[in-house]
């Protein structure tokens, strides 16, 4: 039997001899390791599932085109400013998104006035796929609108006494158009005294092909913040500006963060209790073998391969707990993201890795005292018991 094979040979049997320290430095370590696994693939697939759940705030970036400003007055007197309409150009802004290469969802607006029933009522138009997607809050009483059909917000509704299924006649600048009122839709805010139509259909009523008012973004919560994905996005959008929706940027970012962090502090708190358990099962073993080791030292083993024996045993049990650890952390993780965000956990198989490497930095660093204590050892003094 060579030195190698000899080596695992009394590892094993040191291993099955005390099955019931054994059992417990496996099961330290596999709760150790299955925990840092389990938060690591939570964490690292958390960002799309907190970007879903945010959108329930809305949109977090918008982005406005830059007002045509004329300050009216003379001399020290200043009578106001006059601003003209201006308008983002459609095409331009769908180049703008490509070339920054953020991820996000995306809808285009496009806000005018429209004549009915002897008054102007203010008509947004919009891309109602985007709107279900985005705006998921929204309370419609009726269906979704079909081509030449119209969604009328609750308190135009009730103003203009209208109702799903009737017809309206609007004029635009230059043409007049008829849509049916397809439902009523509620949100609380302002949307209640707007009307909703096809985003083309309004461009082509003003007028306005091609032009927006208004671009509101999702852009899905990661690594960079919001702040930064304005500032790459205005770069491509010179003549508009992008802002950040502050109370829905806050909210995906430090929700984000602190889950995170609390994560963080779990896994520390239980990698820290793992290794002082570790340490201390370790370091009564040594007092346990006392006699075992003096004996080998006495029979001509030296103190580096004596300490060998020890660091293969500690090897071995964190390379079973790193194996076991991540088994159980791929069903914990499973279990989380099941019951906080009802969806399943992605398969990350580069997270065994991380297990095998938290169980074997364990066991090795509970070991360092215990392999001292073995280096520094007196064989006569242990072969008397002392």
């Amino acid at each position: 039997m060579n030195k190698r094979r000899w080596l695992i040979h009394l590892v094993l049997r040191a291993l099955a001899h005390r099955k019931g320290r054994t059992a417990l430095l496996l099961a330290v370590l596999a709760m150790a390791s299955s925990l840092a696994t389990a938060l690591g693939i939570v964490s690292f697939s958390m960002e799309t599932r907190v970007a879903e759940e945010v959108r329930k705030y809305g949109a977090n970036l918008i982005i406005i085109p830059e007002s045509a400003r004329l300050d009216i007055g003379s001399g020290g007197l200043n009578f106001g400013v006059v601003s003209d309409p201006a308008y983002l150009r459609q095409s331009l802004v769908e180049e703008a998104l490509v070339k920054s290469g953020l991820k996000a969802e995306v809808s285009f607006h496009l806000r005018g006035a429209l004549h009915m029933k002897n008054t102007d009522v203010i008509a947004e138009g919009v891309n109602f796929s985007d709107i279900r997607r985005l705006f998921p809050w929204w309370q419609l009483n009726g269906n979704w609108p079909a081509v030449g059909e119209t969604v009328v917000g609750s308190d135009l509704a009730l103003r203009m006494k209208l109702k799903a299924g009737d017809v309206v006649e609007m004029a635009g600048v230059d043409k007049k158009i008829q849509l049916r009122i397809s439902g009523i839709v509620s949100s609380g805010g302002e949307e209640d005294d707007l009307l909703f139509m096809a985003l083309p259909e309004l461009q082509q009523a003003l007028g306005l092909e091609g032009q927006l008012t208004l671009v509101r973004l999702m852009v899905t919560a990661g690594r960079d913040s919001l702040r930064q994905s304005a500032l790459t996005l205005q770069r491509h959008v010179p003549t508009a500006k992008v802002n950040e929706v502050r109370q829905t940027a806050r909210t995906s970012e430090g929700l984000l963060a602190k889950v995170k962090l609390l994560m963080l502090m779990v896994t520390a708190v239980v990698l820290v209790s793992a290794g002082s358990s570790v340490a201390g099962t370790m370091s009564t073993t040594v007092l346990e073998r006392g006699k075992e080791i003096g004996l080998m030292k006495a029979m001509g083993g030296t103190r580096w391969e004596v300490m060998l024996i020890f660091c293969g045993e500690a090897a071995m049990l964190g390379v079973l707990g790193g194996f076991a650890g991540y088994l159980f952390g791929s069903v914990i993780a499973q279990f989380i993201t099941k019951t906080v965000f009802a969806a399943s956990a992605e398969f990350i198989p580069w997270f065994v890795f991380v297990s095998l490497g938290v169980s074997l930095f364990l066991a090795l660093l509970g070991s360092v005292g215990p392999m001292i204590s073995v280096f520094r050892l007196d064989p006569v003094r242990s072969l008397r018991g002392e």
